[in-house]
Parts: structure tokens; C-alpha cells; sequence
């Protein structure tokens, strides 16, 4: 840190705060400052602060340097004093002084000359004498004076700049970062003055309407969702939608209506299904997000008042106690036992004791002992604090800041179907093209092959496919919300599919987020506590036994029912239960102390004749909690109960307790229990200490209370793992997804967590938050494949690990709860939150909403989405093989010179009948539990073998039908009956490959087996029955058969076509072998050929 005699400076690599003059309560000037700045190539971020007249710049070192940035404000002040006029004049001006600079540290202002009436002018706009100003030189202007008139400036006057600048002024600044001022560095008397309040008597009414109305509510600003017209149109921004469009509007054209209107009508509904989908969703995220600043107290005219915690104004003096959650960004000014748990903003499971002194200016955000945060909760303790940060600038709006500029990348659904789609539309129009130069040239009618070319490219346009997409995702999407998952978009369940990592929060995602007591420790014994969370249930086992302690030899062992009673009677928390989860209100360790007792039979109410009569609170300077009660059963007898940390009540012990027994604590038995502390630490079990004593209480008073204690144990404790989460975690390696954890706690806690859980698989390697900041983006990508727990980190790590494995390939889904994981799950591929222990912030930027926050729920998500993937790619078989097919024969047939096999009509009949229904079913089919062999990978939705088989399976389909078309004819049957057994061959085809692509990802089966499992998918059969029905009606119904140019077929042209349809599937099994036979030949000799020295 460095203190001129001009001017203040802080400088540290990449981030530089710095006084400039004239800034101070002026917010014109503090938008030019900023907009001027963030012009600057290097300038990441500049924060100026009108409150401190100081500007917080980060900024990339390798593009700027300090003296650089230091120079363009000196300009920008010289800007403030005499106006646009001379501002080109510095700016050509600096290049030459900024020379002269030497190094970062120099903070002099260059001596500048200027003309005398550009001095008078400048004087005379400031209200200032020219004679304090030399007309040969100007040094820095003098902030007192300036004060006055800059507050009267004219704004156009002020903002007369270049058109570029200009606009930047008047947007919004998307990024609102806070830290403007290190609050907790400053003392709390310059820190009322600064703030033009006091302790005791508040702001005055006049100051509050005038912050209201300069600063406007205390709130978080969401991105609104687009009105509901946008977002229907938003639906047809997919390039298959938009092919699909092109081809229907083709077929209006060409006078082909029915067809035209039809292919209308299947994106209009889509489109619907996927907006309703999704605004369905959002509604239910609105509803969850609803979040108000609590109501609060607040000291204003000398007098206490309960406001809306959205009318708080920066200086307003707040007071807080336990159970109240802290309504913005305070610095505190007094407080009394205070603790806090803000879990949700660092991860830290425990509470954080408060302190109201100065601490160091560059110590991390959990370490600022002196602040309280919004959205924090108070445990213990009172407060007393001024409000120095709110809505968007507090550390929860700098976290919602931070998503505003990520963009979701491209699904690899849609990025790889619209590639597909893209590539069979092109070799479609060039064989429609075809068709049409090969069928003038043999003489055929104009209008009868514009009108086979266009049908033909719009009968190969997967125009299903769209619609079936969006209802598979639905289907998942309604399967997933029965095992409590809100899906907020149909494209992030198939990405939940594709996820190789998911980096995951401890707190609260991993663990309960409710510490747990352990294990019990005594001089002699050792017991460990079954059960988890707050929930009054569980055993207490002996260390090497099975069997658990039975409740009678629970109170029957002293040490054990001394522990408890302690743990009980020296607490002030609760615990509650809302008739579906216990919950404690309060501090989580004092939660844990109440659920022990609980576990022992004991509680508040049967413990009446237990009255507290006084209370030493607990202080973090001595570390331990003491309370005297009287036991009125047994002769009014009085004792002290206190617990705290082993160190501190050691100090106080002279005795202990064995077997009920009293022995001296000698300093042997010191050091023994000391160890005990050290190998419970290493486990990351949170320690504490219990003793007592027997006191005499009299006149209200007694002589030294908590001295000469009888140690009598400890307790080790811990926020443990939820249930299942290691089976979870087991199946997650199982599907080739890799768990990393990244959480704010000490990396002990986070190892002994994963140890437990099974993450790593005994990979120990740490990074801290310190390591991250020593390494360089690139240096970090390089390093993460090899690292599965991260510790100590702040949300910026967070993002930055993120944005690490993203850079190494893999898909990355993000879950938290909190709002210090809200940055990183709004940059994940797949952002996840907890639904019940979720902060609003943190639910708005996910894609995925777990109502019960069970991790296996995400899971079962990834098996659902690849579920999914495995049905879209069915239905993309199926649906490419029939229009291949279709192509096939047609154009195959022009160039032969045969009859045309097919009519338009007939070919968008096949699409209506054939393609949609079997294609809709395939999508939605559930996952197939008996067989796991399709969800143990990602598959792609588009690969070789797919190509292959749609490849061998539509030609074979293809010379079935062209082979019995030309046998009908050869027969000397009607060209309208050869015309009705291809058309018919095609369509029975189509629901043979239905029943083959059904079976798709699946293990090889006899044909008595796939016969019987399809029988059992009965929407299956009952979708190909009403396409039959409709086949039959074409075929036989007169007006709809003369319409569509077929004929009746008799019994001996169903046996053909049966014979013609079958093997397009069983033919292409052995052809299918041979390619993957073939296939691993090559690669067998790539790998013998012998390696050739340089």
C-alpha cells in the first residue's frame, strides 16, 4: 500500500484501487471515469466509488500498465477541470509525459501549461478565483473546492463527448462489482463519518428520502424472461425447422395444399409444445425465486423501527439478533457473541464469530470477520451495523453480476442433428435435381417432374423430427419431475446425457448441511454415533463392538449421561420439526448437541426440573460457554455446565471424571486427550469439550465461575454425507462420469469427505484457492484431469475450475446451493440446483431444479438423458432408412428408365402414415431397465454405425421394393397395382425397421425374443395398429383410394410384400458384421506395420 502526499494508491498484480480527485459524491463524473476506462484495450473492470472517491480497476497486465492507467486519469481529472476543449490536447499531450513516469508507484501529477483563458474558463465554470490558479501551470484541483459546483454541473455539459463515448455512458454497467471500498479496513468511526450517520441516532429523515430516491430499493435485479411471443418464435431459430418451413411453403406452391398445410400445422404444434415446456418451467422457478430482503430494524431519528429490508438506504444503522437473516451488506459497528452462518455465500459449514475490529484489507471474504453479508443468517449473538452495500452491489449482486455475460453453448443434440440434417438435405436436392434433368431428357412431363423433384427433397426433410424431439425431451422431462427433478429447458436433459464431470459443492449438495455429532470420547472409552442430520434417531456403538448400547446402559454410564445433560442444558437453540424435516433453529453445533441428547432420550421437556439461573455467553476470546443451573429434585443443588474448544477447557480443568469416579488431571492426562483431539482434527471432526463443576449459589452470585472444572469429555462432530450419495457416487464412475469437489471448507474436511464417498479413488491432490491464484488459466487446464477436490476456493475459483475442464473437452455440470456456486453453474454446460436448500439466486441461474436435493436424482438424470439420446437416435435411424428408401426407388427408377414407381401423393402419404406415429413412439419409450448397456456411455447421436446401418438397410429396403414393383409389372399387372405394392411395400417396411431400430443399443437377441419384447410395448403396437388401419383405409376405402391412385391387393401381393420387407433388416446383420469384421482387419494391420526410423 502507498500513501503520497496527492494521492492514495493500492497495487497489486491485475488490480489496482486508486483516489481520483474530484470523484468523491459525484456520480456524473463517476460514469465518465468508468465508460472512459472500460474503453481502454486491458481495462477488464473499472468500479469508481463516489462514497470513497476512490476506483477499483482489474485489469490483464499483459495489455496495460499502471502508469498507463494512472495517466489516462490524470487526463480524465485535467477532463473535469477544464472540459472537453483541451481533452485531445492531453491525450496527445500524455504520450509524451507518460515517459516520464517511471514506474507504477509515481502518483505526482505531470505539470501541464496551459493558456490563461483556458484558466479563467475553468474558473469561472468551477465558481473559482483565477488567481488560485497559475496561468503557467496547473497542479491537481482542489477536492474541497470542487465539491460544491460539481454537484451543479450540467449533465449535457458534462457528457459532451465523442459519439462512442457517449453511448457507453449511458448504458447501465452490466458488471456492478462491489469492493469499491475495503469496509472491512475501515475503522467504524470513519466509517459513520464517511457515511454521514451515527451509532445511536440513525440517519434523519431528510437523508433517507434523499438516498431513496438517489440509490432506488434495495433489491436484486433478475433477468426477465421474453414475453411469450418471443419465445414462441425463439422456437423456430433450429435449421431443420427452418427446411422444414422452406418445404411446406414449397408445396403451397407447387398447389400440393393438403401437404403444405399439413407440414404447417406439425411446426406450429411444435413450436407450442416447446415454449409451453419452457415457460411451464419458468413459472415454477418465479415461484421459487420470490425473494424480499426480510424485514429488519433499523435505528433512524433516534428511534428504533421494523422496516422492509428493500427500503434499507447505505448508511442506515440496522440491529440483528439470532434467527434474523442479514437484509444487505452491513460492516458492524458493535456486537455481542455474534455469530453467523453464510454457508450459502462461502460453504463454510460452521458458524462464523463475528468481531467489530479492523482487519486486514486484502484478507478473503470468509475471513472478513467485521462484515455481514445478505442472505446470511444470524445464530447467535446481537449486532449493531451500518449498511454499506445493497442489492446489486452487495456480494450476492456481484455474484448474479457475473453470470449476465455467459452464454449457454450450443447442445450437441441440436449442433449434431442439424449437421445430419444439413448433409442428407444437400445429397437430397442434388438427387432431386437428378430426377428432374434425367426425367426431361427421357421426355417426361414439365409439370409432373417439378412436382416428383419437390416432393421427393420435401419427403426426404425430416420434418418429424423436430416434433419428436421436443416430445421425447417432454417425456423425459415428465419421468424425471416424478423423481422430484424440475427441468427448466428441453434441451438440458439430453446435455445432462452427454456430462463427463460434475463438479459438485460439498455443503449442502454432498452433506446435509446439518452437523452431526460422531463420536463420543471419554478418558477410558470411545463410542460412535449412528444417524445423520438433526433428526433424533440413531445408536450409540462402543468402539469394537456391534452391538448398539441399550438405553438403560445409556444413562447408565456417567461419563455418557453427563455429556448429554451438558450438550442439553448448556445450549440456547431448538430443535423444530415442520412434519417433514427436524430442523434446528439456531447454531448448527448447539443443533447437533440437542440431537445427541435426543439419541440418549433426552429433551427439554422432560429436563424441567433443570432451571438455568445464569449464563456466561460464549465468547471467542476464551472459546468456551458456561451456564449455572439448579436441579430442584435433588435438594436445590447448583452446577456450572461448559463446553468449548479442548485447549480452552483443559485450562480450566483440575479434575476428571472415570467411571463416576473424581481423579486428579494430571498433566499425562492432559496430553492423552490432546491426542485425542489431534486424531479426531485429522478427520475432519469438529472437536469440542464438556466438564462441570458443583458450585454454591448465593444472593444470585458465586465465586469464580468455571474454575477448577471436572473434565468429563469430548465430542467430535461433523455436516455429514447424505444417504445414498456414495451409491450415487459409485454409479456416476460406473457411467463414465468423473465427481470433482469444489467447496469453500479446509482441505481436510473436503478429503475426508471424498475418502468417505469414494471420490478420487484415493487420488489426494488438493488445490486451494491460493494454488488457483498462482496458476495462469492454461497452467490450471493443464493440471485439473489429474485433480478431484478443490478447497478453500471463492466463487471466482469456482468459475475459473469450470471454465478449466470445459477448455479440456469435457461437458461439465455444475451443482451447488449456494449463492458462491451461482457463477459457476451459470457457466457449467448443465447448471444444478438444490431445490429446498437452494438460495433463490442460485435456482434462477440453473438449468435443473432438485426438488429434494438428493444427488442420485442427477444421476438418474444422466441415465434419463442418455436414455433419451439413445431414443432420438433410434428415431433418426428409422426415419432416415424409410426416406432413403423412398429416394432410392425413385431415383433409381428415372434413371433406369422404369415407370415411376411412386406418385407425389403416395410419397407424402408414406411420410403421414408411416414415418410420424412409429417415430413419435419410439422417442417416448422409457427406459429398458433390464439392460444397461445403452447407458453406460454417452453415444453420439449421429456415428459411423449409424450410418452404416441406415446405409445397408434403406438399399436393401430400396431393392426390395424396386425388385417387386418391376416383377408386379413384369407380371403384366396395371402400372396403378405395381405402383400400390411399392407404395405398400415401402410402408410395411417402414414398421419392420420400427420393430429393428426398437432394438437398437440393445444386446443380440433370437427372433423369438425380440418377437416377445415387442409384443409387451403395447403403445407400440397400439401406434403401428392405427397406422395399419390407416394403411388398410388407403388401400381399400374408394374415395380415399381413388384419391391417393391405389388399388385393392390380393392375398399373393401381401405374401410378396411380407417376403420384400423382411430382409431390409436381417439382410443387413451379416453386412454389418462383415464392415465391423473388415474394419478391425485394418486396423489389426495399421498396427503391424513396421515403425519406420528417422
Amino acid at each position: 500500500m502507498l500513501h503520497s502526499r496527492e494521492r492514495f494508491i493500492r497495487a497489486l498484480t491485475g488490480r489496482l484501487r486508486i483516489q481520483v480527485f474530484g470523484l468523491k459524491r459525484n456520480r456524473l463524473f463517476a460514469e465518465v471515469i468508468g465508460s472512459k476506462l472500460n474503453l481502454l484495450q486491458g481495462i477488464l473492470e473499472a468500479s469508481p466509488c463516489v462514497v470513497t472517491g476512490r476506483a477499483l480497476i482489474t485489469y490483464d497486465a499483459r495489455q496495460i500498465s499502471i502508469k498507463q492507467i494512472i495517466n489516462e486519469i490524470e487526463l480524465l481529472e485535467k477532463y473535469l477541470l477544464f472540459g472537453q476543449p483541451c481533452y485531445d490536447q492531453l491525450c496527445t499531450y500524455s504520450k509524451e509525459v507518460s515517459a516520464t513516469i517511471e514506474a507504477p508507484q509515481v502518483t505526482r501529477s505531470p505539470v501541464l501549461s496551459f493558456p490563461s483563458w483556458i484558466v479563467t474558463m475553468a474558473a469561472d465554470r468551477l465558481g473559482m478565483r483565477a488567481k488560485q490558479f497559475s496561468t503557467e501551470t496547473v497542479s491537481k484541483p482542489d477536492e474541497k473546492s470542487l465539491f460544491p459546483r460539481i454537484l451543479t454541473f450540467d449533465r449535457s455539459r458534462l457528457l459532451d463527448t465523442s459519439k462512442k463515448t457517449t453511448t457507453v455512458l449511458n448504458k447501465r454497467r452490466e458488471i456492478n462489482k462491489i469492493s469499491a471500498e475495503s469496509w472491512h479496513a475501515v475503522t467504524p468511526e470513519e466509517l459513520l463519518k464517511r457515511f454521514s450517520t451515527h451509532e445511536h441516532r440513525g440517519l434523519t429523515t431528510e437523508q433517507v428520502l434523499k438516498l431513496s430516491a438517489q440509490y432506488g430499493k434495495n433489491e436484486l435485479k433478475h433477468k426477465k424472461p421474453p414475453p411469450w411471443f418471443l419465445s414462441y418464435l425463439g422456437q423456430f431459430k433450429e435449421f431443420t425447422t427452418l427446411v422444414v418451413l422452406g418445404a411446406s411453403a414449397l408445396a403451397l406452391l407447387s398447389g400440393d395444399v393438403v401437404d403444405g398445410l399439413a407440414m404447417g400445422i406439425v411446426l406450429l404444434a411444435n413450436a407450442a409444445v416447446g415454449n409451453v415446456q419452457e415457460r411451464k418451467a419458468e413459472r415454477v422457478i418465479e415461484d421459487l425465486n420470490e425473494f424480499r430482503p426480510p424485514k429488519c430494524k433499523v435505528i433512524r431519528e433516534n428511534s428504533q423501527f421494523e422496516i422492509d429490508g428493500n427500503e434499507l438506504v447505505p448508511g442506515d444503522i440496522v440491529c440483528l439478533e439470532a434467527g434474523n437473516r442479514v437484509p444487505a451488506d452491513l460492516r458492524l459497528l458493535r456486537c455481542w457473541n455474534l455469530e453467523v452462518n453464510e454457508s450459502t455465500l462461502t460453504g463454510e459449514s460452521l458458524p462464523m464469530a463475528k468481531i467489530e475490529h479492523v482487519v486486514e484489507a486484502s484478507c478473503p471474504l470468509p475471513e472478513r470477520k467485521n462484515m455481514l453479508f445478505m442472505g446470511t443468517d444470524v445464530t447467535r449473538g446481537k449486532g449493531i451495523g451500518v449498511v454499506v452495500g445493497r442489492g446489486m452491489e452487495t456480494e450476492i449482486g456481484y455474484l448474479v453480476s457475473l453470470m449476465k455475460d455467459q452464454e449457454k453453448v450450443v447442445t450437441p443434440l441440436h449442433e449434431k442433428v442439424t449437421r445430419i440434417s444439413k448433409r442428407f438435405i444437400k445429397w437430397t436436392a442434388l438427387a432431386g435435381g437428378l430426377v428432374f434433368l434425367v426425367g426431361l431428357l427421357r421426355g417426361r412431363p414439365l409439370t409432373q417432374m417439378i412436382s416428383t423433384s419437390i416432393i421427393l427433397a420435401a419427403s426426404a426433410v425430416p420434418e418429424g423430427l423436430p416434433v419428436t424431439i421436443t416430445i421425447a425431451l417432454s417425456a423425459g422431462i415428465y419421468r424425471m419431475a416424478k423423481k422430484n427433478a424440475l427441468i427448466r429447458k428441453l434441451s438440458a436433459l439430453e446435455t445432462l446425457g452427454r456430462i463427463t464431470v460434475i463438479c459438485t459443492d460439498k455443503t449442502g449438495t454432498l452433506t446435509k448441511n446439518e452437523m452431526t455429532v460422531k463420536k463420543i470420547l471419554t478418558i477410558n472409552r470411545s463410542w460412535t454415533v449412528t444417524g445423520d442430520g438433526y433428526e433424533p434417531a440413531g445408536a450409540i456403538l462402543e468402539m469394537n463392538s456391534v452391538e448398539p448400547t441399550a438405553s438403560e446402559q445409556k444413562l447408565e454410564n456417567p461419563e455418557l449421561q453427563c455429556i448429554a445433560r451438558i450438550g442439553l442444558l448448556c445450549n440456547n437453540s431448538k430443535l423444530e420439526h415442520d412434519g417433514i424435516y427436524w430442523n434446528t433453529k439456531g447454531d448448527p453445533t448447539e443443533g447437533a448437541l440437542l440431537t445427541l441428547a435426543g439419541k440418549f432420550g433426552l429433551c427439554p421437556e422432560r429436563m424441567t426440573h433443570w432451571h438455568r439461573i445464569h449464563e456466561v455467553p460464549f465468547d471467542s476470546n476464551s472459546g468456551t460457554m458456561s451456564v449455572v443451573c439448579r436441579d430442584t429434585e435433588r435438594d436445590q443443588a447448583c452446577y456450572v455446565y461448559c463446553k468449548g474448544s479442548v485447549e480452552s477447557i483443559l485450562e480450566y480443568c483440575q479434575w476428571y471424571q472415570q467411571d463416576g469416579e473424581i481423579h486428579p488431571l494430571t498433566e499425562e492426562k492432559k496430553q492423552s486427550i490432546l491426542k485425542q483431539n489431534e486424531v479426531s482434527a485429522l478427520e475432519a471432526l469438529r472437536v469440542l469439550a464438556f466438564a462441570y463443576s458443583p458450585i454454591e449459589w448465593i444472593d444470585n452470585e458465586a465465586k469464580e465461575i468455571g474454575k477448577e472444572l471436572i473434565f468429563v469429555g469430548l465430542t467430535g462432530m461433523m455436516d455429514p454425507p447424505k444417504r445414498n450419495v456414495e451409491k450415487s457416487i459409485r454409479e456416476a464412475y460406473a457411467l463414465g462420469v468423473q465427481p470433482v469437489i469444489i467447496t469453500g471448507d479446509h482441505p481436510i474436511t473436503a478429503i475426508a469427505i471424498a475418502n468417505e464417498l469414494g471420490i478420487g479413488n484415493g487420488n489426494k491432490k488438493v488445490l486451494t484457492g491460493q494454488d488457483l491464484d498462482r496458476l495462469s488459466d492454461e497452467e490450471l487446464s493443464s493440471i485439473a484431469e489429474n485433480v478431484r477436490i478443490f478447497a478453500r476456493v471463492t466463487p471466482e475459483h469456482k468459475l475459473r475450475i469450470v471454465k478449466a475442464y470445459q477448455a479440456l473437452g469435457h461437458i461439465v455440470a455444475m451443482t451447488g446451493d449456494g449463492v458462491n456456486d451461482t457463477p459457476a453453474i451459470k457457466q457449467a454446460n448443465i447448471g444444478i440446483a438444490m431445490g429446498r436448500t437452494g438460495t433463490e439466486v442460485t435456482k434462477a441461474a440453473a438449468d435443473i431444479v432438485l426438488k429434494e436435493d438428493q444427488f442420485g436424482s442427477i444421476i438418474e438424470g444422466v441415465k434419463e438423458g442418455r436414455n433419451i439420446i439413445g431414443n432420438i437416435r433410434k428415431v433418426i435411424g428409422c426415419l432416415f432408412t424409410s426416406n432413403l428408401a423412398e429416394i432410392l426407388v425413385t431415383t433409381t427408377a428415372v434413371m433406369v428408365g422404369l415407370p415411376m414407381p411412386l406418385i407425389p401423393l403416395q410419397i407424402l402419404l408414406i411420410n403421414l402414415i408411416a414415418d410420424a406415429i412409429p417415430a413419435l413412439i419410439l422417442g417416448m419409450t422409457p427406459r429398458n431397465y433390464d439392460n444397461d448397456k445403452q447407458i453406460t456411455k454417452p453415444l453420439d447421436i449421429i456415428d459411423t454405425d449409424l450410418y452404416q446401418k441406415v446405409i445397408s438397410r434403406g438399399i436393401l429396403l430400396a431393392a426390395g421394393t424396386l425388385g417387386l414393383f418391376t416383377m408386379t409389372l413384369a407380371a403384366g399387372a396395371p402400372l396403378a397395382v405395381a405402383q400400390t405394392v411399392a407404395f405398400t411395400t415401402l410402408v410395411i417396411g417402414h414398421y419392420v425397421q420400427t420393430f429393428s431400430w426398437r432394438r437398437e443399443g440393445t444386446e443380440e437377441s433370437t427372433l423369438q425374443e425380440v418377437t416377445k419384447d415387442s409384443l409387451k410395448d403395447r403403445y407400440l403396437l397400439a401406434g403401428l395398429g392405427v397406422s395399419f388401419l390407416a394403411l388398410l383405409t388407403s388401400l381399400y376405402a374408394p374415395p380415399i383410394a381413388g384419391f391417393f391412385h391405389t388399388t385393392q391387393l390380393n392375398f399373393k401381393h401381401w405374401v410378396y410384400i411380407l417376403i420384400a420387407a423382411g430382409p431390409a433388416t436381417l439382410g443387413s446383420k451379416p453386412i454389418l458384421r462383415l464392415l465391423s469384421l473388415n474394419h478391425k482387419k485394418a486396423l489389426n494391420s495399421c498396427n503391424q506395420l513396421p515403425i519406420l526410423s528417422t
